[in-house]
């Protein structure tokens, strides 16, 4: 709604027509400002925030096997803070002379919507039940595929009906006071979704209450029993009818004053399954209880009955784990290293009994500790149900060490644990998940861990033998430190043009893990990860002939060595070589030995070589195409051309038909296009034409072959920078149809892929496929151009008449601007056939992507239609195509990581070919590698698996180490990282236990200098030597080192190099203690450091840092000292001494101002004013500081605190009489940041490879109309200023500044975003206390949340968004006690006015005016500018 006012404008009061909610915002602006007595001031920004989580933390809370989605589906979920992974358990098929088959956990789905964390989670429905092999005894390897094809038929599960439910849902606790009930279901098009109920929880009666922590579930799934919550002082009971769908309110069973400790439900028996216990471990006082309480369901929780409660001995009080047994209601209590068994529970006091665990099994590490160990975790092993025996229950228990436990349970003896021992330990830090995975063996359970502090894994534990290790789950925490180094040039590596390019990249490396088994240093890396296979291939007297290209074939499995084996075609200069190798690393570079493929051509360069459906081997070279078939008696093909020389190939296989292949032969200077198919015919392969050879305008570069609606689509690339389109029906000649002009003679097509997918509607009621052509380009670039296929035709706009001109084959044109033509016919034909597959003009140009200088090769991926690999100066990237309702913008650039399991500090060399092998395999070839990347590398060749996950992930790369780092920097001036790390040492204590003298383990300070990119890498070997670079004598007994910075103090000419340590030593019997600043300087490039200075303080030193030539300012207790060193006397002068209200946790040094922020009264800023250390201002909040980051261009302050917010601090030319910084943003986010760094924004969605941002968008009215204001509003406000955060639990975010008209116009769509349920399904904390209208008047309303309008990207985009506007709220909605109208012709005038405020220029703009733009056109532009915002900075 708009009302008429008069506004002064130029010195003139003039009639404007302005929004009604955009005046009520700017009132509560202007009311907030006087109430808080600080008006606007001259230069004070008003600026917003956007975080976005880049990488979410890798910490699972716990592990439940379930089959959520369908009973034939066997699933795990992992459960995190904030969100939900359900992954399917693939392979474990027992296999003979293999029982330790490999098993993958491969993604189905994640929620990540909640918005809250996560508090409980509990499965409810039937029990778990022992997985039934498909065929029990079936050996797979002896098997045809048909075999397997059935085996798939059959076990293809159904989709749930109507009104069904899975055996097993899940049930929440959100810190948002909410339960949910959860289960995911397959819909038609085989596309995994969820579905879930909510219900609010009762509200809290004090803050200090946390409702939903313990939550407990009936063991069985009776139609009508739900789940009991718990907190202090309330029980509350959830009943439950027929699925998530019909849960009911709840019920409060019992109020008291005690805090629970765990609790359990189970039935009595199994003729009684309405008769239910809970059991509850509470705390009251200095007691622990056991209480009980019993109820019929039928009849509601009026029948509640609380039964007498029994207090625990004080050897048992505050137990790790409670354990429902399986038989009665007998229950057993872990606490120490004991276990008590509790049975009769129902008779009155539950007799106990003891079973102490006799573990003989040592730990690998010694401890420093005498504090017992704590068992974490139980689990129960599946097995087949003749496996088990009546009155007999096995359990697994988990200690924090890794150490595992099994007993043994028999109902008929006593005592009733007739058997605990070992079962081994796990390399890991069991404190967060344990459990055991179902595979229908008959032996060798398999369990699953995951820690908070180092890897998890896979496991399988066999009687009495050592445990294997199977998988490893990551996990890169805890993060203590991150900095930020730049890509290294090492002229071996890197050609002397790129080093330019690379240099202004950045290299995020931090501190990570814990303890000698997990600490190391991990760089930070985000984008598509190969794993890699078996050993490398060294190829090094191939590679001295110069290796031209590469392809991966098919090779029959050699039957006597048993060996499934693949064949690689290497194209040399001159010649071609075939080299078999197998999954062993066996290697054959004899061509005469590579038995199979003798009769192709050695003697010439390969120009494409591929395989067929009918099991050919095809080789295409500049005189023949050779053809070979992997069954005995068919004969091999040599195809020559009369009078011609091929230059250019191209493979198409058909399903089910044919494959065809597509030459460019020269003739006399000419190009033709000829194209035929294989058979066999009297036992010969044969080679048979399609239709007669077609002449080219111009030589050909690259060629492409499509299939789709029936029609075989040829692409051309040609020298004279365009692409053109030939089309052809089944067994017809090729017709030239279309060409497209690049527009610059630069840009030849060297290589082609196209992409296709299938895009769901946002109703999910229809499917649309969309295709993508990528065109690599010879300048360094990709073209991406949208295949139109007729169903729906988008950007048809673009290719208006005055676009489209009549061009017949061979017809010169001077002009080379970039356009669409077509091939002779005009541009008014509609040649049926090719109009209805097209759907008119056949591509429009979305965007292109700049990767560097040097031709770009791009290769579609086998497994994935949607993907393609690009490789351009020795760099490999992925292309991923999402999908989406648009053009703009559809594909997702990503890094291609090669990692090593077997070496994490992995470091991948530059590529000079590559080569998939193809995932259909014909019958009898090996399938080992199928779909793997090959990859060449200088002279070695690496076998990689493609992670199939479409959207970027962390790809750490890790350089291990012998101990826990706490500091990491990078020092320019030695080019290396310079990592403090605490190592521990072994020594034999005085102490006995049963005889023995126990070993113990002494912290030891250490620092080391590493190479980016030394591999592989090992800082320290035994704790002892290594390259720990300080010396023992000068770390004193019990010293800690708290932190490390680089110093350069300057005397005259001359610079000296020093580090600077600071330490903490407490004193033996008092809590008092002393602190140390040591100086060390480096002698030589070997590392050695010596000690300098050593300067003793009475009080702790919290934090250092240099400043100006030659001086050092630092926290002592209280007191922030600032010394000036003579470095020639080493002696420092009197300090300058200012005292603060709290310690100092973090300093900073920007020009001559000090930076501190405190332990707990927020931020301080200092200088120097005649000789004396003054305060200049401080924060206005005493908040307990965790870390800062000075933004001098915006004279701003980035602050983050304990308490889970990040505050912008604007720091004012002339301080303020009260001496405090305007608060200018506000941001509350679900963790607390602990480390702050700057790094530069790649806005041409490429990582690490491009100086300056280079991204082109299709030449739409919008983008014209603001002359490209889109990619520069970006540059001008997030280039320079997008930050990572890093907190401790590892989660990574993303951080941009925001002007304020960008700002409103996010927070607009933000506002919208929040209130749809497909964004935001549960009710958003934020919904209630923000109108739709951007209000600037409290600061956290500053703060947009990237993860919002990334879900309105992805679940949606331009329809989504244009719904939101479309719909508007219920027709009214109350602002400052004024009922004013909620339209959609409202939301899409304001969101006009918000869009030219961004795009239309700096001058004012009416919002009234007309943009000229259809609103479709106007949200995909804004949707554009989105997707730039939010794209990965790393």
């Amino acid at each position: 709604m708009s009302v008429q006012t008069r506004v002064m404008l130029d010195g003139r009061w003039t009639t404007r027509t302005l929004d009604i909610h955009q005046i009520l915002a700017r009132n509560r602006e202007e009311k907030q400002e006087m109430a808080n007595g600080s008006p606007a001031e001259p230069g004070r920004p008003a600026l917003g925030i956007l975080t976005k989580t880049l990488v979410r933390s890798p910490v699972i809370k716990s592990i439940i096997p379930a089959r959520v989605r369908h009973r034939s589906r066997n699933d795990v979920v992992f459960v995190y803070d904030d969100a939900i992974v359900i992954k399917e358990i693939l392979g474990g098929e027992r296999i003979e002379h293999d029982p330790f088959s490999p098993i993958s956990l491969a993604d189905v789905i994640e929620k990540k919507d909640f918005d809250s964390p996560l508090q409980a989670v509990r499965i409810l429905g039937l029990p778990r039940e022992p997985k039934v092999p498909r065929f029990p005894g079936k050996d797979w390897s002896k098997h045809s595929d048909a075999d397997r094809s059935q085996s798939s038929i059959e076990t293809k599960p159904n989709l749930l009906h109507e009104n069904e439910v899975p055996p097993q849902i899940l049930v929440l606790t959100l810190a948002s006071r909410n339960l949910l009930f959860l289960f995911a279901y397959h819909d038609v098009h085989e596309q995994v979704h969820f579905l879930s109920n909510t219900f609010p929880l009762p509200a809290q009666a004090a803050e200090s209450e946390e409702l939903g922590v313990h939550l407990a579930v009936d063991p069985k799934w009776i139609s009508r029993n739900g789940g009991g919550i718990s907190r202090k002082s309330y029980c509350d009971i959830y009943p439950q009818e027929h699925g998530p769908d019909k849960a009911g309110s709840a019920e409060t069973a019992w109020t008291g004053h005690e805090e629970f400790h765990a609790n359990t439900r189970r039935e009595t028996h199994q003729g009684d399954e309405h008769y239910v216990i809970l059991l509850l471990i509470i705390s009251k006082g200095d007691s622990t209880l056991l209480v009980r309480f019993e109820w019929d369901c039928r009849g509601g929780l009026s029948g509640v009955e609380r039964k007498p409660s029994q207090v625990l001995p004080k050897s048992k009080q505050l137990p790790n784990l409670l354990i429902p047994l399986i038989y009665r209601t007998s229950f057993a209590v872990v606490s120490g290293e004991q276990v008590t068994i509790y049975e009769g529970i129902l008779t009155g006091i539950a007799q106990a009994q003891d079973c102490q665990l006799e573990l003989h099994e040592q730990r690998e590490v010694p401890r420093n500790s005498d504090r017992p160990l704590t068992w974490t975790h139980w689990a129960r092993p599946m097995r087949p149900t003749k496996r088990l025996e009546r009155g007999i229950d096995n359990i697994y228990l988990c200690r924090e060490d890794g150490v595992v436990c099994y007993i043994d349970v028999r109902e008929d003896s006593r005592p009733m644990i007739s058997s605990s021992h070992s079962a081994g330990i796990l390399k890991a830090n069991l404190s967060n998940a344990f459990a055991t995975l179902d595979l229908g063996r008959e032996s060798n359970d398999v369990v699953i861990a995951a820690s908070e502090t180092g890897d998890g894994g896979l496991w399988y534990l066999r009687p009495r033998e050592p445990i294997v290790h199977v998988g490893t789950i990551r996990n890169w925490t805890p993060f203590r430190d991150i900095t930020i180094a730049p890509f290294k040039t090492s002229t071996s590596r890197v050609a002397e043009s790129d080093k330019q390019i690379r240099r202004k990249a950045k290299r995020p490396f931090a501190c990570s893990g814990r303890g000698p088994r997990h600490g190391a240093i991990t760089e930070v890396r985000m984008g598509t990860e190969a794993v890699k296979l078996g050993p490398t291939i060294e190829l090094s007297e191939l590679a001295n002939n110069g290796i031209l290209d590469l392809w991966a074939l098919p090779y029959p499995v050699d039957q006597d060595r048993q060996a499934a084996s693949e064949a690689k075609e290497l194209s040399l200069n001159e010649d071609t070589i075939a080299a078999g190798s197998t999954a062993e690393g066996f290697i054959v570079e004899d061509p005469s030995a590579a038995s199979g493929v003798e009769e192709l051509s050695h003697n010439e360069r390969t120009i494409a070589a591929g395989s067929t459906a009918e099991g050919f081997i095809v080789q295409v070279t500049p005189s023949s195409i050779n053809a070979i078939s992997q069954k005995h008696g068919i004969l091999p093909l040599a195809w020559h051309p009369e009078g011609a020389s091929i230059s250019v190939a191209s493979l198409l296989t058909i399903p089910n038909r044919t494959t065809v292949l597509l030459i460019v032969l020269c003739r006399h200077h000419d190009y033709y296009l000829h194209h035929g198919h294989f058979g066999s015919q009297g036992g010969h392969i044969i080679f048979e034409a399609l239709g007669e050879q077609v002449r080219l305008p111009s030589e050909a570069s690259s060629l492409a072959l499509h299939w789709f609606e029936n029609c075989i689509i040829a692409f051309v690339g040609t020298v004279a920078a365009t692409l053109q389109i030939y089309t052809a029906r089944a067994g017809l000649s090729l017709n030239p149809y279309f060409e497209y002009r690049f527009g610059d003679p630069s840009s030849i097509c060297d290589s082609l892929a196209i992409l296709t997918t299938e895009i769901q509607t946002v109703a999910c009621d229809e499917v649309e496929i969309g295709q993508l052509v990528l065109c690599g380009l010879r300048n360094g670039t990709v073209k991406t151009l949208w295949l139109n296929s007729g169903q729906d035709s988008h950007n048809t706009r673009l290719f208006s008449k005055e676009n489209e001109e009549t061009k017949s084959p061979g017809s010169k044109d001077s002009s080379l601007g970039e356009g669409i033509h077509f091939l002779g016919r005009s541009t008014g034909s509609s040649d049926g056939a090719w109009s209805k597959v097209f759907g008119g003009c056949p591509l429009s140009p979305c965007e292109t992507l700049t990767f560097g200088g040097t031709s770009v090769k791009v290769m579609a991926d086998t497994t994935r239609t949607s993907r393609a690999f690009v490789m351009c100066q020795q760099t490999l990237y992925t292309v991923e195509y999402l999908g989406g309702a648009s053009p703009t913008n559809p594909a997702s650039v990503n890094k291609l990581w090669v990692t090593d399991p077997n070496l994490q500090a992995f470091q991948q060399g530059p590529a000079t070919s590559i080569a998939q092998a193809s995932s259909n395999i014909p019958h009898g070839c090996s399938k080992f590698a199928a779909g793997s990347l090959f990859y060449l590398s200088g002279s070695s060749l690496v076998v990689a698996d493609i992670s199939s996950f479409p959207r970027p992930e962390m790809v750490p790369r890790r350089l291990p180490l012998n101990g826990t780092p706490t500091t990491v920097l990078y020092s320019e001036h030695l080019d290396k990282l310079i990592v403090m790390y605490t190592t521990e040492v072994h020594q034999r204590g005085k102490r006995l236990r049963k005889g023995m003298a126990v070993q113990r383990t002494a912290p030891q300070p250490a620092i080391a200098l590493v190479e980016l990119d030394a591999e592989p890498v090992r800082l320290d070997l035994d704790g002892q030597d290594g390259p720990n670079i300080l010396d023992s004598s000068c770390v004193l007994p019990g010293e800690k080192f708290l932190g490390l910075v680089e110093w350069l103090p300057t005397v005259g000419e001359r610079q000296h190099y020093m580090l600077v340590v600071h330490t903490a030593t407490g004193q033996a019997g008092s809590q008092a203690t002393i602190s140390r600043l040591l100086f060390f300087s480096l002698i030589n490039d070997a590392g050695s450091a010596t000690l300098k200075i050593d300067m003793e303080h009475k009080a702790e030193i919290c934090a250092v840092a240099p400043y100006g030539r030659s001086s050092l300012v630092y926290g002592c207790g209280n007191d922030i000292l600032l010394r000036f060193l003579d470095v020639e006397s080493k002696k420092f002068r009197h300090p300058m001494k200012l005292t603060l209200r709290s310690p100092a946790v973090h300093i900073s040094v920007k020009g001559l101002d000090i930076h501190v922020s405190t332990e707990s009264h927020g931020h301080h800023i200092l200088s120097v004013v005649e000789d004396k250390l003054v305060a200049r201002w401080a924060d206005r909040v005493s908040r307990p500081s965790a870390y800062h980051l000075v933004l001098p261009e915006q004279s701003l302050v980035l602050a983050t605190d304990l308490d889970c917010r990040i505050a912008g601090l604007w720091q004012p030319p002339q301080p303020h009489l009260d001496r405090t910084a305007p608060l200018i943003f506000e941001a509350f986010l679900p963790r607390s940041i602990t480390r702050l760094c700057r790094i530069q924004t790649q806005k041409d969605r490429l990582l690490l490879t491009q100086p300056e941002p280079q991204t082109t968008y299709s030449t739409s009215p919008i983008n014209a109309k603001i002359g490209n204001g889109i990619v520069a509003r970006a540059e001008r406000y997030l280039s320079k200023e997008t930050l990572l955060a890093t907190c401790e639990d590892g989660t990574i975010y993303q951080l941009s500044l925001l002007d304020q008209a960008s700002w409103r116009l996010l927070a607009y769509i933000q506002n919208m975003a929040m209130r749809e349920p497909r964004i935001c399904p549960y009710p958003h904390p934020r919904v209630g206390e923000q109108d739709l209208e951007p209000s600037m008047a409290r600061k956290r309303d500053m703060h947009i949340d990237g993860d919002i309008l990334t879900r309105l990207l992805e679940r949606g985009g331009r329809r989504l968004l244009e719904e939101m506007l479309d719909e508007g709220a219920s027709g009214r909605m109350l602002l400052d006690e004024m009922l004013v109208e909620d339209l959609p012709e409202d939301r899409w005038h304001r969101f006009l006015a918000l869009t030219k405020e961004v795009f239309g220029g700096e001058g004012a703009v009416s919002p009234n005016s007309d943009m000229r733009v259809p609103n479709g056109e106007l949200a995909e532009s804004v949707l554009g500018w989105l997707r730039l915002l939010l794209m990965p900075a790393i």
